[in-house]
């Protein structure tokens, strides 16, 4: 009788679905400013976005692939980082730098604006102390008029949005190299 050999763990083997990292990139008074262009010339309401290809000329960065295909969960644990830059009327301007990482997994939606006041509330603890959600645009606000003070306008704002996770499945992982070299046209991909 002939032993069944056991195949020893190999940490170097690449795993099927491995966790990657997922980015959006983009200028945010830019992009809400041809959005909401765009909801007015075609009679959408403001929950509505364009189509993955219009999008992705807004944008750029994988996330929203990923996230409008359903291909990854909907609840991560984002981080985002901006650059807010501001002017005064009377001619000065200002630069700062903004950044905030929430470890508790939350929608996009909820990360960015909160929970609505009907759905269950979001706590994060904070230097030991849980707190309810606010959302991330909330409190950049919050922190732009604390540092900046009145009178600033906010006239360019880039930002990267950030996450890690895995496709659902394989066949997640392969619809999503499908999307990403169609929408690009030459084959390259969508700049990540």
């Amino acid at each position: 009788m002939t032993k069944k050999r056991i195949k020893k763990y190999n940490p170097n083997k690449p795993a099927l679905n491995p966790v990657r990292k997922f980015q959006l990139i983009g200028e945010a008074i830019e992009e809400n400013r041809i959005l909401d262009l765009w909801q007015l010339t075609n009679g959408k309401s403001e929950d509505q976005a364009p189509e993955l290809a219009h999008l992705l000329t807004l944008t750029k960065g994988t996330l929203v692939i990923a996230m409008r295909k359903d291909l990854i969960d909907k609840e991560q644990s984002f981080h985002i980082s901006c650059d807010i830059y501001a002017e005064h009327s009377d001619g000065r301007s200002i630069q700062l730098d903004y950044e905030i990482a929430v470890p508790e997994r939350m929608t996009y939606g909820q990360f960015l604006n909160g929970c609505e006041e009907d759905h269950e509330p979001i706590y994060i603890v904070e230097c030991g102390v849980k707190t309810r959600w606010k959302g991330a645009n909330k409190l950049m606000d919050e922190y732009f008029h604390e540092v900046a003070g009145p009178g600033f306008k906010i006239v360019k704002q880039p930002y990267i949005v950030t996450c890690f996770s895995a496709f659902k499945n394989v066949a997640c992982q392969r619809e999503f190299k499908a999307v990403q070299i169609s929408l690009t046209g030459n084959g390259l991909g969508v700049a990540a």
